[in-house]
């Protein structure tokens, strides 16, 4: 796996109490990166990360702007600033589209593209000001063309504005040192829905992820810039309608 740049010191990993996120907060503690957790709801389950990697943990809703401000505000306050943000947190939601309530359909959208903006808005003026940062949003495989999928249609909306914002994002902050990538992820191991026979004969690991972070990260990558890397082992999203 490639080594990262030695500028990336410290990290903010969105919903990094479970799942991916903490594999991906716990690689970056592995690599000598200073790690804030963030969590919502799982207070304890951020802790034993936090325990584990030695970090903060921070709780906010960050689909609020203000919390979002705030979260990110407190995590380079205790790690004495930011050079890397890794936009995580989202909820996934299958449900036929007319049968959604219009929470749910918020929920979808705002957990996992107004998160990574609120984020993004608060840590970007941290990293102009030392004229270096990283930010890895997580999307979803092939998020940048349209997925044929009526039980996740507000996760896919999402997702794909995670793809405008990226290279949007990306080319408004170049200039200041700053890359803006994405890592679609396609079927994990842990993912609640599988297709039966996946290309690659498997599903996609956490380490798999780890490995597409550390390419974005690596001291060779600063001028990939507003692009995103799938994970998916030649997965088509379509498989599963």
């Amino acid at each position: 796996m490639n080594k990262i740049d030695p500028r990336v010191k410290t990290a903010l990993v969105t919903g990094s109490a479970r799942r991916n996120g903490r594999a991906l907060a716990e690689w970056l503690a592995l690599q000598g990166v200073k790690v804030a957790i963030h969590y919502m709801n799982s207070r304890a389950e951020a802790e034993a990360v936090a325990a584990k990697t030695g970090g903060p943990a921070v709780q906010g809703d960050l689909r609020d702007a203000d919390q979002a401000s705030r979260v990110v505000g407190e995590a380079a306050a205790a790690l004495g600033d930011l050079s890397l943000l890794v936009n995580n947190v989202g909820n996934y939601l299958r449900k036929d589209l007319f049968e959604l309530t219009p929470d749910e359909w918020r929920d979808q959208v705002e957990s996992n593209l107004y998160t990574a903006y609120f984020c993004m808005r608060a840590a970007v003026p941290m990293m102009r000001e030392t004229g270096f940062g990283r930010i890895v949003n997580i999307g979803y495989a092939a998020g940048e063309r349209p997925t044929f999928n009526r039980l996740t249609v507000p996760y896919h909306i999402a997702k794909t504005g995670i793809g405008t914002l990226t290279r949007s994002a990306a080319a408004a902050v170049a200039k200041q040192g700053i890359t803006i990538n994405t890592i679609g992820i396609g079927i994990m191991e842990n993912s609640v829905v599988k297709p039966i026979d996946p290309p690659a004969g498997r599903f996609a690991r956490a380490e798999d992820l780890c490995n597409a972070l550390a390419f974005f990260l690596g001291p060779d990558s600063d001028h990939v810039n507003g692009t995103q890397i799938d994970v998916n082992g030649g997965w088509i999203p379509e498989q599963i309608l």
